[in-house]
């Protein structure tokens, strides 16, 4: 026997997620919270996932696993690699148009840092960016620069400029990010086959 089918699916719930993280922090992420913005009830949402829980752990398996669907959407469109890697970078960040947005998403950074089963997760997503960038980088065909380190380079920029920018930097995001990008990029760029 089927149950009903649902009229709420689990991209659009964690889109909810996200969102709620975004706007209220850990704090704020409840349920109710999750449930309201994604047009469920909390109970639907506990039937789903069994408690708050389950549906972080859900969550956060899904956007472990995000990495390849960001980055091969982002090559569909015929971008280069060295653009793929740098737009694709600034697209895990998009939802962050605000400080405040910052402050909340890296709230909710420390109980991935501190919760075995959310930090498993953020480790695999960690590696998984990581070794995309090396194979972009590695695509790029560029010389002089070793794939790996140079991805790990770009990591610790695109970690360091959302900091930068929430600190003290101005307009949004996005574009802030993605000239730091460039910046790095630039010497490897005249090289590029």
């Amino acid at each position: 026997m089927t149950g009903r089918p649902r009229s709420v699916s689990d991209d659009e719930i964690f889109e909810a997620v996200a969102q709620t993280v975004t706007e209220s922090g850990p704090a704020g992420l409840t349920l109710a919270a999750v449930a309201r913005r994604a047009g469920l009830t909390p109970p639907a949402l506990t039937q789903r996932y069994g408690s708050k829980r389950g549906l972080l752990i859900a969550f956060a398996t899904r956007e472990a696993g995000s990495v390849t669907t960001v980055f091969d959407e982002i090559r569909a469109t015929g971008a280069g690699p060295l653009e793929a890697l740098r737009d694709g970078l600034v697209a895990f960040t998009a939802p962050i148009t605000t400080r405040e947005g910052m402050a909340n998403n890296l709230a909710f950074l420390q109980l991935d840092l501190t919760d075995e089963d959310l930090r498993e997760h953020s480790v695999k997503q960690s590696r998984a960016l990581r070794a995309h960038l090396t194979e972009l980088i590695r695509a790029a065909g560029l010389t002089g620069a070793d794939p790996a380190e140079l991805a790990d380079t770009v990591y610790a920029i695109y970690a360091g400029a959302q900091l930068t920018w929430a600190i003290d930097g101005e307009g949004e995001l996005g574009p802030w990010l993605a000239r730091r990008i460039d910046r790095v990029l630039a010497p490897y760029r005249v090289l590029e086959m």
